[in-house]
């Protein structure tokens, strides 16, 4: 906290230092598990206490820039810059923030104010970065880059220097300074003589002909791409709400340059914090999947860059061929994949199905993605796959109007509407469900239309009245005969009458074949009647149609079923955790994936049930828990590895826990425990080292003392070692009569260890810590250095 903080504090007569302490120390932990909403709420306490406090602002605006509040980080930010105007954090935070809201103009203002006060403050490196940023917003920007050309001349970085001095020439020369572009590239020579990059430019000056504009540095497209993609949906917003084709379809590009962006902050700032999400950060939920190689990465930003940019400005054609090679190069992501199925639509029908249907497992682009297969088949002449493609879309539509804990309810409804439409063969009648469908939900202010159709059927049937699907409104069919047959069954299973309720589920499958709700049933009274693999069958191969049709929400509940009945089946883990990934469920396929580890550990697989959690752990990256799973999966693997007795092995998974929880007291003596069995000692005292540095950086000092105790007690054959380091440490507190006391032990050890000259060593640093006797000490001193024996002898 500065100086600046505390006299403000002091002057807030009402805080209490107590609370407020308790409410910082609850946030870090919070935000330490990367729960940021908790994070937030726990800072806004403590500001409750001293409103001015600089930490708690800091802290409380980055919690908010985790939770995406943009607006409000900035106002706590600004907040801060008016506390601590020489502060660079604030400046720097905010140019982040206009970043994210495609404010560009005032993104490079608050960077340069950032990096001057960084260069104030004497932080080259990040004087360095905020300008490389600000270039990557801006790059014509004449005083970053002559900033820059300073800065690496000072530092002696004369290549890169000179990189920046050529780039300045360039912008005096457009701005007609010609003389002052050919001083700056003199100069640049003066840096760097018989650089052939100054030599050209110099000849090019003098010739009058154009220097290349300075480009953006590498990853730097990101925030430009988001920035325009924001504003033009910013603006037809204006103009008019969008129909939900266009509404995905512009998701889909912010969430693409998302990805742009994470990448140009993890190359602008590759040792901040932040830069563990990376090219990660977009994948938590959405179950995105990135190439390893690096050049791969590299390439497949180039082209999602050009991509975002094409269909941006309305070139199709171009932006299609650049996704394609992305795909190509190991990009899997929803947004993708719908992109793929909307720019294919009108080129290669068959082909942009197979995208959409991928695209429809994901909540973001579901609805959009039905309404697109419902056009491609009835413009394909399949009429029956266009009215289901539809009624899906419906039924999304239809579920957001209706509360939450409903729509399991409504979604039942349409089942038996779309196992109906299943067997109607009228063409007539299904280009009619198309197109009124079509009609309903492929317009601007869409969901207003079918809120007021909510309500409308609401008041026709009564408060009270079960739900009904909007698709009443549309259509005559015979649903009610399904879902009267289906409820039969129900009431003579709920009546014990399986056989009779088996026979009834039957008979109603002669004319609703596929009508899946009743399959699901059947696999009910298969469980009721003790047919516990039978029933779990029937679950998989309804949930594979569920999944097919687009319902993998649905196909997700079954196989959890499943898997609570049979959980020795590995393969319908599998097939589950697959869909959860699908569906962007990411921490769900992360227990699943440690469930199935469990599995194979219960079954002594050890090698198996280890690589299943590290692919858990692979998954778990993704995840807004990661340290929470991380360290969870990594005490399993650490345990298996040490049941294999591979020490080694389990060091160094323990050592990946230390770094996500480094005040963990029983992880810490694992370590050390591991080292002293390898006979690694001075990695175990390393490691005890860096523990107490760690617990006195935190003023845990009595916590410090106490662990070094413990250790004597559990290794009394490195007594000798660890007590000295207790001396230490109470030397380093200023506790010199206990320091003293473990000294004299250690002294007198050595003594009958027959080791005088450890003992002597030992008692001069008594000695040096002047203590009330020190005349005893500097005569028992004097009494070894006389009794050693002379230089050569046998003793």
């Amino acid at each position: 906290m500065t100086i600046l903080s505390d006299l403000q504090n002091e002057g807030n007569v009402t805080g209490n230092r107590e609370l407020f302490q308790q409410a910082m120390n609850e946030g870090h932990s919070a935000a330490w598990d990367q729960n940021w909403e908790l994070a937030a709420q726990h800072y806004r306490r403590a500001l409750d206490e001293f409103p001015e406090d600089s930490q708690a602002l800091s802290n409380l605006g980055l919690a908010l820039f985790e939770l995406q509040r943009f607006t409000e980080a900035l106002s706590i930010y600004q907040r801060l810059a008016t506390l601590q105007p020489e502060d660079p954090l604030a400046h720097e935070k905010m140019a982040r923030i206009y970043e994210r809201l495609g404010r560009l103009k005032d993104a490079v203002r608050f960077g340069l104010q950032a990096a001057d006060l960084y260069l104030k403050n004497r932080d080259v490196e990040k004087t360095i970065a905020s300008l490389t940023r600000v270039l990557s917003l801006q790059p014509e920007n004449l005083t970053a880059h002559s900033r820059l050309a300073l800065i690496y001349e000072r530092l002696g970085r004369r290549s890169e220097a000179v990189e920046a001095y050529l780039a300045v020439a360039s912008l005096l020369q457009q701005n007609n300074q010609v003389s002052k572009a050919i001083q700056t590239v003199q100069h640049a020579l003066e840096l760097l003589p018989g650089s052939a990059e100054a030599t050209q430019a110099l000849q090019a000056l003098r010739n009058g002909t154009p220097l290349p504009k300075p480009t953006r540095p590498r990853g730097g497209t990101g925030p430009v791409r988001l920035a325009e993609i924001l504003k033009t949906e910013t603006g037809d917003q204006d103009r008019q709400a969008l129909d939900p084709i266009i509404e995905a379809r512009q998701q889909a590009l912010i969430q693409l340059a998302t990805l742009l962006f994470d990448q140009a902050e993890h190359a602008v700032s590759p040792s901040s914090p932040s830069s563990r999400r990376g090219l990660s950060a977009l994948a938590r939920g959405t179950g995105t999947l990135l190439p390893t190689s690096q050049a791969d990465r590299t390439r497949l930003l180039l082209h999602l860059n050009q991509a975002i940019e094409s269909q941006t400005h309305g070139d199709d054609a171009q932006a299609l061929q650049e996704l394609e090679h992305a795909e190509k190069l190991g990009l899997v992501h929803p947004a993708l994949s719908f992109n793929l199925g909307l720019l294919l639509s009108e080129r290669e029908p068959a082909r942009a199905l197979q995208y959409l249907y991928r695209a429809a497992a994901h909540p973001d682009f579901a609805l959009a993605a039905f309404l697109l297969i419902g056009r491609i088949a009835a413009r394909l002449g399949n009429l029956s796959e266009a009215a289901i493609a539809y009624l899906q879309a419906l039924r999304l539509a239809d579920g957001q109007t209706v509360p939450p804990p409903r729509v399991g309810e409504l979604n039942q409804a349409y089942e038996s509407i779309i196992e109906a439409q299943r067997n109607e063969k009228d063409a007539q009648k299904l280009q009619s469900l198309c197109e009124s469908i079509e009609r309903q939900i492929a317009q601007p202010n869409w969901q207003d239309f079918l809120r007021k159709a909510r309500q409308q059927l609401q008041q026709q049937k009564g408060e009270n009245a079960p739900l009904l699907p909007l698709a009443e409104m549309l259509l005559q069919t015979r649903s009610a005969q399904v879902i009267e047959a289906l409820e039969q069954v129900r009431q003579l299973a709920a009546q014990h009458m399986l056989y009779s309720a088996m026979e009834e589920a039957f008979r109603a499958l002669s004319f609703a074949p596929t009508y899946l709700p009743l399959h699901v049933q059947i696999g009910d009274l298969m469980m009721q009647k003790g047919m516990t693999q039978e029933a779990v069958t029937k679950y998989r191969l309804v949930a594979s149609l569920y999944h097919l049709r687009g319902d993998t929400g649905q196909a997700v509940n079954l196989l959890q079923r499943s898997v609570q009945m049979a959980p020795m089946e590995l393969s319908i883990r599998h097939q589950l955790i697959e869909l959860l990934l699908n569906q962007g469920r990411t921490d769900e396929a992360v227990q699943e994936n440690i469930a199935l580890a469990d599995t194979h550990y219960h079954l002594a697989e050890l090698d198996q049930a280890r690589q299943t959690y590290l692919e858990a752990l692979r998954i778990a990256q993704s995840s807004r828990e990661y340290r929470r799973w991380a360290l969870l999966i990594l005490g399993k693997i650490a345990d298996i590895d040490q049941q294999r007795l591979d020490w080694r092995q389990a060091v160094s998974t323990y050592e990946q826990m230390r770094a996500l929880q480094p005040d963990d007291r029983d992880l810490r003596k694992r370590i050390i425990e591991l080292h002293f069995r390898l006979g690694q000692e001075a990695a175990a005292l390393n490691e005890i080292d860096n523990y107490i540095h760690f617990l006195i950086s935190a003023n845990r000092v009595d916590e410090a003392v106490q662990f070094l105790h413990d250790l004597i007690l559990e290794y009394p054959q490195k007594k000798l070692l660890l007590r000295y380091r207790l001396a230490h440490l109470y030397r380093q507190i200023q506790q010199t009569e206990h320091a003293v006391a473990e000294l004299d032990t250690l002294a007198d050890a050595y003594i009958e260890l027959g080791e005088p000259h450890q003992a002597i060593r030992i008692v001069r640093e008594i000695i040096a810590l002047n203590p009330p006797n020190k005349a005893d000490y500097e005569m028992a001193l004097q009494k070894l250095l006389r009794e050693l024996p002379p230089p050569g002898s046998s003793a």
